[in-house]
Protein backbone atom coordinates (compact mmCIF):
# COMPACT_ATOMS: atom_id res chain seq x y z
CA UNK A 1 0.00 0.00 0.00
CA UNK A 2 2.74 2.41 0.44
CA UNK A 3 4.32 2.09 -2.75
CA UNK A 4 1.03 2.35 -4.25
CA UNK A 5 1.19 5.89 -2.88
CA UNK A 6 4.13 7.22 -3.19
CA UNK A 7 3.61 8.22 -6.81
CA UNK A 8 1.02 9.74 -6.49
CA UNK A 9 2.56 11.64 -3.71
CA UNK A 10 5.17 12.90 -5.92
CA UNK A 11 2.78 13.81 -8.90
CA UNK A 12 0.67 15.95 -6.00
CA UNK A 13 3.91 17.64 -4.53
CA UNK A 14 5.00 18.20 -8.36
CA UNK A 15 1.70 19.95 -9.28
CA UNK A 16 2.17 21.87 -6.09
CA UNK A 17 5.28 22.97 -6.78
CA UNK A 18 4.06 23.88 -10.68
CA UNK A 19 1.17 26.28 -9.23
CA UNK A 20 3.27 27.71 -6.53
CA UNK A 21 5.90 28.70 -9.49
CA UNK A 22 3.24 29.65 -12.06
CA UNK A 23 1.41 31.86 -8.89
CA UNK A 24 4.93 33.30 -8.16
CA UNK A 25 5.28 34.59 -12.05
CA UNK A 26 1.99 35.90 -12.57
CA UNK A 27 2.33 37.79 -9.28
CA UNK A 28 5.49 39.19 -10.41
CA UNK A 29 4.48 40.14 -14.05
CA UNK A 30 1.58 41.96 -12.64
CA UNK A 31 3.76 43.87 -9.91
CA UNK A 32 6.21 44.74 -13.10
CA UNK A 33 3.15 46.38 -14.92
CA UNK A 34 2.00 47.82 -11.69
CA UNK A 35 -0.14 49.83 -11.88
CA UNK A 36 -1.29 49.68 -15.21
CA UNK A 37 -5.33 51.24 -14.08
CA UNK A 38 -6.66 53.80 -11.90
CA UNK A 39 -6.16 53.53 -8.16
CA UNK A 40 -9.48 54.29 -5.58
CA UNK A 41 -8.33 55.43 -2.54
CA UNK A 42 -11.05 55.30 0.04
CA UNK A 43 -11.36 58.34 2.90
CA UNK A 44 -13.59 57.48 5.05
CA UNK A 45 -14.22 61.27 5.83
CA UNK A 46 -16.50 63.73 4.53
CA UNK A 47 -14.85 66.22 1.70
CA UNK A 48 -13.67 69.28 2.48
CA UNK A 49 -12.45 68.28 6.03
CA UNK A 50 -8.01 68.37 7.30
CA UNK A 51 -7.50 64.37 5.94
CA UNK A 52 -9.45 64.50 2.66
CA UNK A 53 -7.39 67.60 2.02
CA UNK A 54 -4.09 66.00 2.91
CA UNK A 55 -5.48 63.00 0.94
CA UNK A 56 -5.69 65.11 -2.42
CA UNK A 57 -2.98 66.95 -1.61
CA UNK A 58 -0.54 63.94 -1.32
CA UNK A 59 -2.18 61.82 -4.36
CA UNK A 60 -2.37 64.22 -6.79
CA UNK A 61 1.29 63.87 -6.57
CA UNK A 62 1.44 60.56 -6.40
CA UNK A 63 -0.50 60.31 -9.47
CA UNK A 64 1.71 61.93 -11.31
CA UNK A 65 4.68 59.86 -9.99
CA UNK A 66 2.88 56.75 -11.14
CA UNK A 67 1.30 58.05 -14.67
CA UNK A 68 -1.76 56.74 -13.56
CA UNK A 69 -5.09 58.70 -12.10
CA UNK A 70 -5.38 58.32 -8.30
CA UNK A 71 -9.04 58.90 -7.37
CA UNK A 72 -10.15 59.78 -4.03
CA UNK A 73 -13.54 58.06 -3.14
CA UNK A 74 -15.24 59.71 0.41
CA UNK A 75 -16.81 56.91 2.22
CA UNK A 76 -17.39 58.77 5.72
CA UNK A 77 -19.75 56.77 8.26
CA UNK A 78 -19.24 55.13 11.99
CA UNK A 79 -16.17 56.86 12.94
CA UNK A 80 -14.50 55.41 9.67
CA UNK A 81 -15.49 52.22 9.75
CA UNK A 82 -17.78 52.28 6.47
CA UNK A 83 -14.86 53.44 4.64
CA UNK A 84 -12.05 51.18 5.94
CA UNK A 85 -14.39 47.87 6.08
CA UNK A 86 -14.28 48.66 2.17
CA UNK A 87 -10.68 48.73 2.07
CA UNK A 88 -10.49 45.58 3.62
CA UNK A 89 -12.78 43.63 1.70
CA UNK A 90 -11.83 44.92 -1.57
CA UNK A 91 -9.19 43.12 -3.96
CA UNK A 92 -5.45 42.79 -2.74
CA UNK A 93 -4.19 44.10 -6.44
CA UNK A 94 -2.97 47.93 -5.06
CA UNK A 95 -5.41 49.55 -6.63
CA UNK A 96 -7.25 49.74 -3.83
CA UNK A 97 -5.86 52.19 -0.97
CA UNK A 98 -7.55 53.62 2.30
CA UNK A 99 -6.19 56.32 4.46
CA UNK A 100 -7.11 56.43 8.29
CA UNK A 101 -6.39 58.42 11.19
CA UNK A 102 -6.14 58.14 14.85
CA UNK A 103 -9.63 56.77 14.92
CA UNK A 104 -8.35 53.36 12.69
CA UNK A 105 -5.97 52.61 16.12
CA UNK A 106 -8.31 53.02 18.35
CA UNK A 107 -11.84 51.65 17.40
CA UNK A 108 -10.48 47.83 17.50
CA UNK A 109 -10.65 48.94 21.71
CA UNK A 110 -13.47 50.99 21.48
CA UNK A 111 -16.10 48.65 19.13
CA UNK A 112 -16.73 44.98 20.22
CA UNK A 113 -17.92 44.11 16.51
CA UNK A 114 -16.14 45.75 13.88
CA UNK A 115 -17.16 44.55 10.30
CA UNK A 116 -13.32 43.59 10.12
CA UNK A 117 -10.26 42.58 11.80
CA UNK A 118 -6.93 44.47 12.08
CA UNK A 119 -5.10 41.46 10.03
CA UNK A 120 -7.26 42.51 7.25
CA UNK A 121 -5.33 45.34 6.35
CA UNK A 122 -1.53 45.94 6.14
CA UNK A 123 0.11 49.44 6.58
CA UNK A 124 1.66 50.79 3.94
CA UNK A 125 2.95 54.62 5.28
CA UNK A 126 2.37 57.29 7.33
CA UNK A 127 1.77 60.42 5.74
CA UNK A 128 1.72 63.00 8.07
CA UNK A 129 1.30 64.19 11.48
CA UNK A 130 -0.27 67.21 12.93
CA UNK A 131 0.58 69.06 16.41
CA UNK A 132 -2.59 69.77 18.39
CA UNK A 133 -2.75 72.76 21.03
CA UNK A 134 -4.08 73.21 24.77
CA UNK A 135 -6.52 75.88 24.81
CA UNK A 136 -8.65 77.94 27.18
CA UNK A 137 -10.73 80.93 27.39
CA UNK A 138 -10.44 81.10 31.28
CA UNK A 139 -9.88 84.07 32.99
CA UNK A 140 -6.12 84.25 34.59
CA UNK A 141 -5.23 80.61 33.21
CA UNK A 142 -1.54 81.77 31.21
CA UNK A 143 -0.28 78.55 31.71
CA UNK A 144 -0.76 74.55 32.06
CA UNK A 145 0.29 74.89 35.81
CA UNK A 146 -3.01 77.39 36.05
CA UNK A 147 -4.98 74.75 34.53
CA UNK A 148 -3.58 72.11 36.56
CA UNK A 149 -4.36 74.56 39.90
CA UNK A 150 -7.82 75.25 38.49
CA UNK A 151 -8.81 71.77 38.33
CA UNK A 152 -8.03 70.60 41.44
CA UNK A 153 -11.46 70.89 43.61
CA UNK A 154 -13.20 68.08 43.64
CA UNK A 155 -16.45 69.65 44.59
CA UNK A 156 -16.01 71.95 41.06
CA UNK A 157 -14.25 69.89 38.17
CA UNK A 158 -12.81 71.83 35.38
CA UNK A 159 -14.80 70.84 31.94
CA UNK A 160 -13.06 69.85 28.67
CA UNK A 161 -14.39 69.34 25.62
CA UNK A 162 -13.69 66.97 22.60
CA UNK A 163 -15.74 66.03 19.48
CA UNK A 164 -17.05 62.76 20.97
CA UNK A 165 -16.43 60.03 23.62
CA UNK A 166 -13.34 57.76 22.52
CA UNK A 167 -12.39 60.22 20.11
CA UNK A 168 -8.50 61.70 19.73
CA UNK A 169 -9.30 65.23 22.04
CA UNK A 170 -10.89 62.71 24.40
CA UNK A 171 -8.16 60.52 25.25
CA UNK A 172 -5.57 63.48 25.38
CA UNK A 173 -7.37 64.92 27.80
CA UNK A 174 -7.51 61.92 29.98
CA UNK A 175 -4.00 61.67 29.43
CA UNK A 176 -3.55 65.14 30.37
CA UNK A 177 -5.48 65.15 33.74
CA UNK A 178 -3.64 61.58 34.98
CA UNK A 179 -0.02 63.00 33.79
CA UNK A 180 -0.42 66.57 35.30
CA UNK A 181 -1.75 65.73 38.59
CA UNK A 182 -5.52 67.29 37.59
CA UNK A 183 -7.80 65.78 40.33
CA UNK A 184 -11.04 66.75 39.08
CA UNK A 185 -12.07 66.64 35.38
CA UNK A 186 -15.48 66.43 33.81
CA UNK A 187 -15.64 65.07 30.08
CA UNK A 188 -17.75 66.78 27.71
CA UNK A 189 -18.19 65.25 24.86
CA UNK A 190 -20.05 67.18 21.42
CA UNK A 191 -20.82 65.97 17.90
CA UNK A 192 -18.22 67.75 16.64
CA UNK A 193 -15.14 70.55 17.04
CA UNK A 194 -16.93 73.97 16.01
CA UNK A 195 -19.85 73.31 18.65
CA UNK A 196 -17.55 72.29 20.91
CA UNK A 197 -14.55 75.25 20.22
CA UNK A 198 -17.82 77.68 20.43
CA UNK A 199 -18.86 76.56 24.35
CA UNK A 200 -14.96 77.05 24.96
CA UNK A 201 -14.78 80.70 23.60
CA UNK A 202 -17.78 81.33 25.81
CA UNK A 203 -16.40 79.84 28.94
CA UNK A 204 -19.26 76.90 28.97
CA UNK A 205 -16.33 74.55 29.15
CA UNK A 206 -12.58 74.97 30.34
CA UNK A 207 -9.97 73.49 28.05
CA UNK A 208 -10.02 71.69 24.60
CA UNK A 209 -7.24 70.07 22.32
CA UNK A 210 -7.49 70.23 18.71
CA UNK A 211 -5.18 71.62 15.92
CA UNK A 212 -3.55 74.27 15.73
CA UNK A 213 -5.15 75.40 12.23
CA UNK A 214 -8.53 75.17 13.52
CA UNK A 215 -7.54 77.22 16.77
CA UNK A 216 -5.32 79.27 14.81
CA UNK A 217 -7.99 82.22 14.39
CA UNK A 218 -9.15 82.42 18.03
CA UNK A 219 -5.83 82.55 19.17
CA UNK A 220 -4.85 85.65 17.15
CA UNK A 221 -7.99 87.35 18.27
CA UNK A 222 -7.33 87.00 22.15
CA UNK A 223 -10.80 84.76 22.23
CA UNK A 224 -8.42 81.64 23.43
CA UNK A 225 -5.46 81.64 25.28
CA UNK A 226 -2.64 78.59 24.09
CA UNK A 227 -1.11 77.16 26.86
CA UNK A 228 0.94 73.96 25.28
CA UNK A 229 1.33 72.17 21.73
CA UNK A 230 1.78 68.87 21.73
CA UNK A 231 4.55 67.75 19.52
CA UNK A 232 7.98 67.08 20.19
CA UNK A 233 9.00 70.99 19.36
CA UNK A 234 7.34 73.92 19.37
CA UNK A 235 5.62 74.83 16.29
CA UNK A 236 6.40 78.04 13.53
CA UNK A 237 3.07 78.50 14.17
CA UNK A 238 2.96 79.10 17.92
CA UNK A 239 6.19 80.13 18.02
CA UNK A 240 5.76 81.64 21.80
CA UNK A 241 3.65 78.55 22.90
CA UNK A 242 5.93 75.63 24.84
CA UNK A 243 5.50 72.05 23.92
CA UNK A 244 4.60 69.83 26.27
CA UNK A 245 7.82 68.04 26.39
CA UNK A 246 9.57 71.16 27.46
CA UNK A 247 6.80 71.48 30.43
CA UNK A 248 8.12 68.18 31.86
CA UNK A 249 5.92 65.74 29.82
CA UNK A 250 7.43 64.17 27.21
CA UNK A 251 4.84 61.51 27.88
CA UNK A 252 1.99 64.07 26.18
CA UNK A 253 4.20 64.28 22.63
CA UNK A 254 0.91 63.38 20.58
CA UNK A 255 -0.28 63.93 17.11
CA UNK A 256 -3.03 63.59 14.88
CA UNK A 257 -2.01 61.44 12.04
CA UNK A 258 -3.01 59.97 8.33
CA UNK A 259 -1.82 57.14 7.08
CA UNK A 260 -2.05 54.61 4.29
CA UNK A 261 -3.64 51.18 4.36
CA UNK A 262 -4.13 48.52 1.96
CA UNK A 263 -6.22 45.44 1.89
CA UNK A 264 -4.43 42.21 3.11
CA UNK A 265 -1.91 39.71 1.16
CA UNK A 266 -1.48 42.77 -1.45
CA UNK A 267 1.55 41.54 -2.70
CA UNK A 268 4.85 42.97 -0.34
CA UNK A 269 6.76 44.21 -3.61
CA UNK A 270 3.21 46.34 -4.55
CA UNK A 271 3.25 47.47 -1.15
CA UNK A 272 7.06 48.19 -1.20
CA UNK A 273 6.78 50.69 -4.56
CA UNK A 274 4.00 52.25 -3.16
CA UNK A 275 5.47 53.16 0.27
CA UNK A 276 8.84 54.37 -1.37
CA UNK A 277 6.83 56.48 -4.08
CA UNK A 278 4.99 58.26 -1.01
CA UNK A 279 8.26 58.80 1.02
CA UNK A 280 9.20 60.74 -2.38
CA UNK A 281 6.13 62.73 -2.96
CA UNK A 282 6.51 63.86 0.76
CA UNK A 283 9.79 64.64 0.44
CA UNK A 284 8.71 67.54 -2.47
CA UNK A 285 9.17 71.05 -0.76
CA UNK A 286 6.10 72.69 -2.10
CA UNK A 287 3.69 69.94 -0.89
CA UNK A 288 5.95 70.23 2.22
CA UNK A 289 4.94 74.09 2.47
CA UNK A 290 1.39 73.26 1.75
CA UNK A 291 0.83 70.70 4.56
CA UNK A 292 2.94 73.43 7.05
CA UNK A 293 0.18 76.03 6.14
CA UNK A 294 -2.22 73.71 7.56
CA UNK A 295 0.11 72.69 10.98
CA UNK A 296 0.70 69.65 9.34
CA UNK A 297 4.56 67.76 9.05
CA UNK A 298 5.01 65.49 6.22
CA UNK A 299 6.17 61.88 7.37
CA UNK A 300 6.74 59.20 4.80
CA UNK A 301 7.55 55.67 6.55
CA UNK A 302 7.96 52.32 5.62
CA UNK A 303 5.79 49.42 5.86
CA UNK A 304 7.15 48.95 8.81
CA UNK A 305 7.79 52.02 10.26
CA UNK A 306 4.16 52.65 10.13
CA UNK A 307 3.46 49.48 11.56
CA UNK A 308 5.79 50.23 14.52
CA UNK A 309 3.84 53.94 15.29
CA UNK A 310 0.51 51.77 15.06
CA UNK A 311 1.24 49.69 17.85
CA UNK A 312 2.54 52.63 20.09
CA UNK A 313 -0.69 54.51 19.19
CA UNK A 314 -2.71 51.44 19.98
CA UNK A 315 -0.91 50.70 23.49
CA UNK A 316 -0.91 53.69 24.84
CA UNK A 317 -4.71 54.64 24.06
CA UNK A 318 -6.00 50.99 24.31
CA UNK A 319 -4.94 50.66 28.04
CA UNK A 320 -6.56 54.11 28.48
CA UNK A 321 -10.14 53.02 26.59
CA UNK A 322 -10.02 49.97 28.82
CA UNK A 323 -9.70 52.09 32.14
CA UNK A 324 -12.15 54.14 31.32
CA UNK A 325 -14.64 51.64 30.55
CA UNK A 326 -15.71 52.79 27.36
CA UNK A 327 -17.42 50.97 24.57
CA UNK A 328 -19.38 52.62 21.46
CA UNK A 329 -21.23 49.93 20.52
Amino acid sequence: MIEARTPLRRRLGRMAIGLALACSAAAAFAQQGYPSRPIRVVVPYPPGGNTDIIARDVMKELSARLGQPVVIDNKPGANSILGTDIVAKASADGYTLGVVIGAYANNGALYRNLPYRAGDLVPVSQLTRTSLVLVTARPGTASLADLVHAAGDPAAPLSFASSGVGSAAHLLGERTARATGMKAVLHVPYKGTADAAADLVSGRVGFMFDAISAMGPQIQAGKLKALAVTGQDRSPLLPDVPSMKELGHPELVAYAWAGVLAPAHTPPAIVERLAGELSAVLKDPALRAKLAAISTEAVGSTPAGFARFLAEEQKVNVDLIRTLGISLD
